[in-house]
């Protein structure tokens, strides 16, 4: 297993005991019966309460911020990624940074995190408090449409090449009775 497909699976991991929890998971449910949409804020709000009281989380942040590497086609030359967390027994730079979407098409979903993946492969691989990216996951929630989990994971390997990002794999777990998780 290469590093980043390590990586990736510790990310993943966070994240899936993160939706484990019974109060997000009533919230999906909520949402979904309600028809309630847009709600990417309240994910990266609760996942930063979650990282708070984590046993294998020593640090995290929301909104850390990084320069662009100019050489780019990002035009801006600042961005800041959604929330990063620091696991125990790392080195305390060594960061993992997570950018969140969420769409109720999967489609819709995969197109926006090829947004956050142009944008991720921007940043410099330091912020500007000196915290080195060890790695940078997009991660999407959508509602289960019945679409195979090959047919998922192939749209989502294509966009991966289309935008020319290097690739620790694709984890895609269903959350809950109505969403799944996918995280590249």
């Amino acid at each position: 297993m290469t590093r980043a497909s390590q990586d990736l699976q510790k990310v993943g991991d966070v994240l899936l005991e993160f939706f484990k929890t019974k109060r997000v998971r009533d919230s999906l449910g909520l949402f979904m019966n309600l028809g309630v949409s847009g709600w990417e804020k309240w994910w990266q709000t609760e996942l930063a309460v979650y990282l708070a009281g984590a046993d294998n989380i020593a640090e995290w942040d929301m909104e850390h911020p990084f320069d662009t590497d100019r050489r780019t086609a990002i035009a801006q030359s600042r961005m800041a990624l959604d929330i990063g967390f620091r696991l125990k027994r790392h080195a305390t730079d060594s960061w993992y940074f997570i950018e969140l979407k969420q769409h109720d098409d999967y489609q819709r979903c995969l197109q926006r995190m090829g947004k956050d993946i142009e944008k991720v492969l921007s940043a410099r691989k330091r912020s500007f408090d000196g915290l080195q990216v060890r790695y940078i996951a997009c991660a999407g929630l959508f509602a289960d449409q019945g679409n195979s989990t090959d047919e998922i994971i192939e749209y989502a390997e294509t966009l991966m090449e289309a935008l020319g990002a290097e690739s620790g794999g694709v984890i895609l777990e269903e959350i809950g009775k109505h969403h799944s998780l996918i995280v590249i």
